[in-house]
């Protein structure tokens, strides 16, 4: 039985990020979970936990700055860069913990932490493993994907500027017409929604507008290739639209050994969350930790 407990952790620039640490007893493994573009530490993330928990791995799952219960100012930004540099910090405090063994830390980030974790696997060559499922990899690469507005992102850039983007979708009727504005044009987020609904999780309707040019200037595949010679698993479903399945395996490929690629079948970007894909993608994981660990 895990003991679970809230904490606060302290990044370099001041603030506090809040986290929850799953325990599994003393000088244990632990594994860093961070969510994605617009998620939060109550976002699945449990499950996960929960799961490697039961393998014998404690699990730390916080939020990012300027979401959910962390501290940071705009609220509801994504910036990657920030992001990344937390990772290290989130790893300074955990790795002083009487409950961890800090030989034994791995990193864990899911679609836009996947790309922000594989940034910081490059910074930080104490850990032991990194796990990345339906990983952002390329910022260049999805500003040339049709429905994104580089003149909007310029036009409504100034001081004080609320212009505010939304996050999912409305309808899959408006992402098959062409029609959706929001940031995940994606009929797998529908069902998503649905189920994050389902279990009383709340979510960010919409982000800062600035949050999209700070995400365009984000390359992880630029730096993939450095990650090596830390353990590396990467899980991609096979029918990702967010972060087109190819450019995932574009990005595997430009990682080095000693690297490990679970591809989940009939999997888009949302369905590794829950449900059978969950089941299939946390078995991999569990496979590739006790491989390392």
């Amino acid at each position: 039985m895990a003991k679970i407990e809230d904490v606060d952790i302290p990044t370099y620039d001041g603030l506090k990020l809040k986290g929850t640490f799953y325990s599994v007893g003393a000088k244990k493994p632990c594994i860093i979970l961070s969510s994605g573009f617009s998620g939060t530490r109550d976002h699945f993330l449990p499950d996960f936990a929960a799961r490697f928990n039961a393998a014998g791995y404690g699990a730390l799952a916080y939020d990012h700055r300027c979401w959910g219960d962390s501290e940071g100012l705009p609220r509801d930004e994504v910036d990657p860069m920030l992001q990344v540099r937390d990772y290290l910090d989130v790893f300074n405090y955990i790795a002083a913990h009487p409950d961890v063994d800090p030989s034994k830390i791995v990193y864990w980030g899911s679609s836009l932490s996947g790309g922000n974790a594989i940034c910081a696997a490059v910074m930080n060559r104490s850990i032991a493993g990194l796990i990345v499922q339906v990983p952002f990899v390329s910022g260049e690469a999805i500003s040339r994907l049709p429905g994104s507005s580089p003149d909007l992102l310029i036009s409504n850039r100034h001081p004080g500027s609320e212009a505010r983007a939304q996050v999912f979708p409305s309808s899959a009727e408006e992402v098959l017409n062409g029609t959706c504005k929001a940031v995940l044009k994606d009929c797998g987020a529908i069902p998503f929604m649905a189920e994050t609904t389902r279990r009383g999780m709340r979510y960010a309707e919409s982000c800062t507008l600035q949050s999209l040019t700070n995400i365009i200037l984000h390359e992880p595949m630029a730096y993939i290739h450095r990650v090596s010679p830390t353990p590396f698993l990467m899980v991609v479903g096979d029918r990702d639209v967010t972060i087109p399945t190819h450019l995932q395996l574009e990005a595997f490929e430009r990682a080095l050994q000693p690297k490990t690629l679970k591809i989940v079948k009939g999997a888009g970007h949302f369905e590794p969350y829950y449900g059978q894909s969950f089941e299939e993608n946390v078995a991999a994981q569990l496979e590739f930790l006790n491989g390392i660990l």
